[in-house]
């Protein structure tokens, strides 16, 4: 095995203008062994660290990245492994959400359909009301009451009124009120089973009164009792069998 030595070690000068440079003094004492074989323990790190290095520069360019900036670079350089994890972390993720959300067998949650209140909760008083005759004199609500009042604007309802008599002639003393914006014609062959009055709201008194009424521009029945409170309201009625059980305790 050989050992060079710079100057500073004892070894001999070169001739002027020939043979090697003086070595550089921190280098020290360099042994070179007879046996190429070694040196294997030393080149092992170099050799790890050029595979990293290549690696790194080949998943560089097929992710699209700026190349590496040249430094040196030691065995506790960190290498592409955590970046690697966190990406494909977050690609897992974003799949699963996807298959979570487009899962065929994964029924859609949707709220109950609700249909709109057909009664009043909250008894309003419609005593201080005031309706017009067909001659257009005054009418005050409050003296004809008990009553069901049938808000028929932009129907005729000719079977819900012939009907709703029948009820309210069975039921005893109840009046029946058929109002509109103008007051509407009364079917024929009413007779005296009950008494009924056409009467017109120009402003709709009543549906501003009552507030399940208030946005509501169907036909509407309001049971009306002896004081002038309401007792039920019922949106887009066809049938007195929606407040017929109601009739009898009109009072």
């Amino acid at each position: 095995m050989g050992t060079l030595r710079d100057d500073n070690g004892g070894g001999e000068r070169p001739q002027e203008g020939g043979g090697l440079p003086d070595l550089p003094p921190e280098w020290g004492t360099i042994i070179i062994p007879d046996d190429a074989g070694a040196l294997d323990r030393e080149g092992a790190p170099i050799r790890r660290q050029f595979r990293r290095t290549a690696i790194r520069r080949r998943w560089r360019r097929r992710l699209h990245l700026r190349p590496e900036p040249t430094r040196r670079t030691t065995d506790d350089s960190p290498g592409l492994a955590v970046p690697l994890l966190i990406m494909s972390i977050a690609v897992i993720a974003t799949l699963v959400s996807l298959f979570a959300v487009a899962w065929p067998g994964r029924a859609a949650k949707t709220a109950p359909h609700v249909g709109p209140p057909t009664t009043a909760p909250v008894s309003v008083s419609l005593a201080e009301v005031s309706l017009e005759a067909p001659d257009g004199a005054p009418v005050s609500l409050k003296g004809l009451t008990p009553a069901v009042i049938l808000l028929v604007e932009g129907c005729s309802c000719e079977k819900l009124i012939r009907s709703t008599a029948e009820a309210a002639a069975a039921a005893g003393t109840v009046n029946v009120l058929v109002v509109a914006t103008r007051a509407p014609t009364l079917p024929e062959g009413l007779g005296s089973k009950a008494t009924v009055r056409a009467l017109a709201d120009p402003n709709n008194s009543v549906r501003a009164t009552v507030p399940a009424l208030t946005n509501d521009r169907t036909s509407a029945a309001v049971l009306v009792n002896g004081d002038g409170h309401t007792v039920k309201v019922i949106k887009a009625v066809t049938t007195p069998d929606d407040f017929s059980a109601e009739l009898s305790q009109l009072k």
